[in-house]
């Protein structure tokens, strides 16, 4: 049996089945082609904003409490998220009340009241205070990273916006922004659990078949990443550590080193024996946590390395991160430690087969994202992988040119001058 399939409605509507018979629950999963890079520079956040507006109340379900207890009687809890290319709106439901589920969606989608715009407006204010110090300073590491990598474009922006966008942001610019980018042809719904195929298709034309199709806009290309030296920037900020985000550019999602990359991530800080962990936690003692994160968008992205540490520290471990990352680029990596980390990531692909939320993600997410891939293919692909492979890679991602390094807190001026020398020398 294929481990998943799709349907595609006349209005452009897509559907993504994932039999899970032997579950007694279904996941129910809307993804929306529209997040960040397709805003207006005058309006970041708005996105996220209409996400949260979503929520305020329905022609069906006058309050976002409404909302709330129809999902809680189909078993549900429903909540949303929104990134640089789609916003998801999801739910656990009972398998027997996945048409109920549906319904839910199709008025939360379709039929939004636009209620309560300033309430929500000051909610979201103090979600994105949360970026800001006291002095009104950004100091949110991912926030002044996009900002380094894209300048002066939507990508570079908090997806939560700021308080002047914010601001700006009223129920005429939600409404035509609802109207752009929420049509048919930008929804992928993906059911995973005990579900039937020819059912769930029946539930969803039943409420979103008349729903009639309109333009669909694209956003902008994401601009050429500067790659002509490494480039830093310094935040001062009054705290007890010093936090610091290094990245390094990636081509996107359709660029074939991306499960090395993924592999490359894991063996840097994925679990307690992993490279960043092992040297600068366990052995050296200079922090508490490390992690590499990869951001895969359509024709960009960035590989991401986050820390915290003492002001003290701050040399030595920006020393020993770069060593870490100079060996995985020249050498090629040791036949045990790849066979153990491929082994891991095999059992992680085997774990999603009992997860609803991983293969909504997987198959739901990878139609929206024009990156959909099996387990198989996945499996498949790891177990070719060869330690040359992954030392090539690393050697073309590991580049000292397009190295981008943000700081934030107590640092000092000369701390500043050694880091900025070991980027040099990188």
């Amino acid at each position: 049996m294929s481990d998943y399939f799709i349907d595609t409605l006349p209005n452009g509507v897509r559907l993504v089945t994932v039999p899970m018979p032997q579950l007694h629950a279904a996941e129910l999963v809307c993804y929306l082609a529209v997040g960040g890079r397709h805003e207006p520079l005058e309006l970041s956040g708005i996105s996220h904003f209409l996400e949260h507006m979503i929520f305020r109340g329905t022609a069906d379900y006058a309050t976002s409490t409404d909302l709330e207890r129809a999902f809680e009687a189909l078993g549900g809890a429903v909540n949303a998220s929104t990134d640089a290319e789609n916003t998801c709106f999801h739910s656990r439901l009972h398998p027997d009340y996945l048409a109920e589920g549906v319904a839910l969606f199709a008025s939360m989608l379709r039929r939004p009241l636009f209620r309560d715009i300033d309430v929500e407006r000051r909610i979201i204010l103090e979600e994105a205070r949360e970026d800001y110090n006291e002095q009104g300073v950004q100091v949110n590491l991912d926030n002044l990273m996009v900002a380094l990598l894209w300048p002066d474009h939507p990508l570079g922006k908090s997806l939560i916006g700021t308080p002047e966008s914010l601001n700006r942001i009223d129920r005429t610019a939600l409404e035509d922004y609802y109207r752009r980018w929420y049509v048919p042809q930008n929804l992928v719904i993906c059911a995973c659990g005990r579900v039937d195929r020819s059912r769930f298709r029946g539930q969803v034309e039943a409420e979103f078949a008349d729903w009639s199709a309109g333009p669909v806009d694209v956003a902008l290309p994401a601009p050429q990443i500067d790659s002509s030296g490494p480039q830093a920037q310094w935040v001062s900020d009054s705290d007890s550590q010093i936090a610091l985000q290094l990245a390094f550019p990636l081509a996107g999602r359709q660029d074939p080193r991306t499960l090395p990359l993924r592999l490359l991530r894991r063996l840097l800080s994925w679990g307690g024996g992993a490279r960043l962990t092992q040297r600068l936690r366990e052995e050296l003692g200079l922090t508490y946590a490390v992690e590499a994160n990869c951001s895969m968008l359509t024709d960009t992205g960035y590989l991401a390395i986050d820390l915290a540490v003492a002001p003290e520290n701050l040399p030595q471990a920006v020393a020993e991160l770069l060593n870490v990352l100079r060996d995985l680029r020249d050498q090629p990596v040791p036949a045990e430690e790849l066979a153990a980390t491929v082994r891991s990531y095999l059992f992680d692909l085997d774990f999603t087969c009992d997860q609803t939320e991983a293969l909504a993600v997987r198959y739901g997410w990878g139609l929206q994202s024009n990156y959909l891939r099996t387990l198989t293919q996945d499996r498949n692909e790891l177990q070719q992988l060869t330690a040359e492979r992954l030392q090539q890679v690393a050697g073309e991602l590991f580049c000292r040119d397009a190295l981008k390094l943000v700081v934030v807190g107590p640092w000092s001026e000369a701390d500043k001058q050694v880091i900025e020398q070991l980027l040099e020398k990188f």
